[in-house]
């Protein structure tokens, strides 16, 4: 949907970062780590190219939009290390005036000692919502905000998770009303669009409860994802009401698209959504995109 009205709200949306450290210490990859590590060795460090998160936060900040979700993957192992990294880069955004809306990815608790410990949180506390989630924030035009828990450690796999009451408890949130809903968590609820198709090891568990959750309201609702580090607008094939945005890494070196990362800004209207994208080439360019059937 575009529109030349003024927007009620304005957001930007960058995601998995996946700052990394190659771990050296054999006593630290006794654990999924081990499988992590030679990921981060053989392939993320070339992907991933850390001295260019400032100068694409910089590239942000141009915009003049504070509102910002950061949908998780701060880490690739979830050493403290990288938690460092991305906890620092975290608050030069909140000290530059964002106001930032955090959840975490499913490589910031990469391993379940990472998450019995609460790393993320230690490291994140300063931008976590007080309450449990899912829950609602209100946006500065007042437009909701839904965050939605979506992860958790695995042995091997990369499958995040939603269990049947926060699927019920997102319903309920988005119940009542008839203006734009945005609703925000880590992992897509579809598995294939025109953008990516997600190998089944990657999926969400149980992502077809949350689906309906958000299928039952009557108010506009756009789902804003990571993981897949793929760019997608698409309305959902079952509810007319609900599109999905999923945005591409920060930071990557894309050799599908050529690209040296990207980020999405999202204006919310009376009626719907309008999202612009935003991908280094030689340049930055910018693209309205048109939601994808």
């Amino acid at each position: 949907m575009s529109t030349d009205t003024r927007p009620i709200d304005s957001l930007l949306h960058l995601t998995d970062f996946h700052f990394w450290e190659v771990v050296l210490n054999p006593f630290q990859l006794l654990n999924k780590r081990f499988i992590g590590n030679a990921n981060v060795w053989y392939r993320r460090r070339k992907e991933f190219l850390m001295a260019n998160a400032g100068p694409h936060a910089e590239e942000a900040l141009k915009t003049g939009i504070t509102q910002t979700i950061l949908s998780g993957d701060f880490t690739s192992t979830s050493t403290p290390a990288e938690f460092e990294a991305g906890a620092a880069f975290t608050r030069k955004l909140s000290e530059r005036g964002l106001d930032l809306f955090v959840l975490p990815g499913n490589h910031d608790v990469y391993t379940f000692e990472s998450l019995r410990k609460r790393r993320f949180e230690h490291y994140f506390s300063d931008w976590l919502p007080s309450e449990n989630l899912p829950m609602t924030q209100t946006l500065s035009g007042g437009t909701p905000l839904v965050m939605v828990p979506t992860v958790c450690p695995n042995i091997l796999s990369s499958r995040g998770r939603i269990t049947d009451a926060e699927a019920e408890s997102v319903a309920t949130l988005v119940s009542g009303g008839d203006s734009p809903m945005v609703v925000t968590g880590h992992y897509p609820v579809l598995t294939d669009t025109h953008g990516y198709s997600t190998k089944p090891s990657r999926t969400l568990r149980n992502a077809d409860a949350l689906r309906e959750s958000l299928g039952c309201a009557t108010r506009p609702i756009l789902y804003v994802s990571g993981h897949v580090h793929r760019s997608s607008y698409t309305r959902d094939p079952r509810h007319d009401h609900l599109a999905h945005l999923t945005t591409g890494a920060f930071f990557r070196e894309a050799h599908e698209t050529e690209s040296h990362g990207e980020f999405s800004e999202i204006h919310i209207h009376d009626n719907g959504f309008r999202v612009v994208r935003h991908r280094l080439y030689d340049e930055w360019r910018t693209e309205e995109l048109a939601i994808r059937e």
